[in-house]
């Protein structure tokens, strides 16, 4: 008897029968050079999706001990984070010597410093630190230059004490700055990039240091003064990890809502409306007000202040008997 083969010809060179069947596509294949060259023009990688759609249908005892696997797989995974303390997202107060001793410093400079969770890129990047023999603070600052391609650039050990002024010259002109690093390759790409800012110089640029944690933070800046030291342009300032300073041309500096460090704490008055129950109490006393009860102008004489003239029921009301018969207002 002929058996019927599961596997047809080979797609990717169709000569030969097929042996092998792709997990993931489930191309057919008849030989390792062809599996290859399938892999390399489908962009596959040949392992499986677990998490592939199948048809009930078409669902066996093979893909239900497959998902059985992976949901196990799962909980090992999240068991082995759960222990591992370096990779939970939690905000600690136990900071270590270095941050703690950071954080004090720049509180006694008027700057209040916060910090990220360990495991987040700027925190790993943050290297501020505070020399605790000769009491210096030395801080990462990040620039960014919006008109340069939006292009960054990380200062390393800059000493809190040091003109701003002397600190963006430096960094406007890499290759002859007096900063260490052993880059020359960026700093060649960054003074290429930066070339019309120095052609702009001091006078035509305006320093930007983002505002955090004040209202719509994500698009607010201060503005900074460059005859000043960096630490009074810090001061009385919030600062995540450390400074993230915006280096713009003073033509587009109306593009960026500047803060008033005056004014940024200070909220205008807003009058409140009137609410629904003051509106219907204020209605019923203006109703009540107005609850007169009506007249007959007709057979009623303002001048006369006789109850003979005006016959009123016991409720108040007039009564029929108040109106004459018309038979009798005719002969009359």
């Amino acid at each position: 008897m002929e058996t019927v083969t599961k596997l047809e010809k080979c797609e990717v060179c169709d000569k030969t029968q097929a042996k092998y069947s792709c997990p993931k596509c489930e191309v057919r294949t008849c030989s390792l050079a062809c599996c290859r060259i399938h892999k390399r023009d489908l962009d596959c990688n040949g392992i499986r999706d677990k998490t592939k759609f199948i048809p009930l249908n078409k669902f066996t005892d093979l893909d239900l001990i497959s998902d059985y696997r992976v949901l196990e797989e799962l909980g090992r995974t999240v068991d082995q984070l759960q222990r591992d303390g370096s990779k939970t997202f939690k905000f600690s107060n136990n900071f270590s010597a270095r941050e703690s001793k950071l954080k004090q410093r720049a509180s006694q400079s008027g700057v209040k410093l916060e910090f990220l969770p360990r495991n987040f890129s700027r925190h790993q990047e943050n290297t501020s630190y505070f020399n605790w023999k000769s009491k210096e603070l030395f801080w990462t600052i990040e620039w960014i230059f919006p008109q340069a391609e939006n292009i960054k650039w990380i200062s390393k050990k800059v000493l809190e004490t040091t003109r701003l002024s002397e600190l963006v010259e430096n960094v406007l002109d890499p290759l002859n700055s007096s900063e260490k690093d052993d880059d020359e390759a960026n700093k060649r790409i960054l003074s290429d990039k930066l070339q019309f800012y120095r052609g702009a110089g001091l006078s035509g640029l305006e320093i930007l240091l983002k505002a955090e944690k004040v209202e719509k933070s994500s698009s607010r800046f201060y503005k900074l003064d460059p005859t000043s030291s960096l630490q009074k342009n810090l001061s009385n300032k919030i600062i995540i990890e450390f400074p993230t300073v915006h280096v713009v041309f003073k033509d587009h500096v109306d593009m960026y809502e500047i803060v008033d460090s005056d004014d940024e704490d200070a909220k205008d008055s807003i009058d409140q409306p009137q609410s629904y129950g003051n509106k219907r109490k204020r209605r019923q006393q203006d109703n009540k007000s107005n609850d007169k009860r009506p007249v007959n102008y007709l057979f009623h004489h303002e001048s006369s202040d006789s109850e003979e003239e005006i016959n009123k029921n016991n409720d108040g009301n007039f009564s029929l008997s108040s109106i004459p018969n018309y038979y009798e207002f005719v002969q009359t």
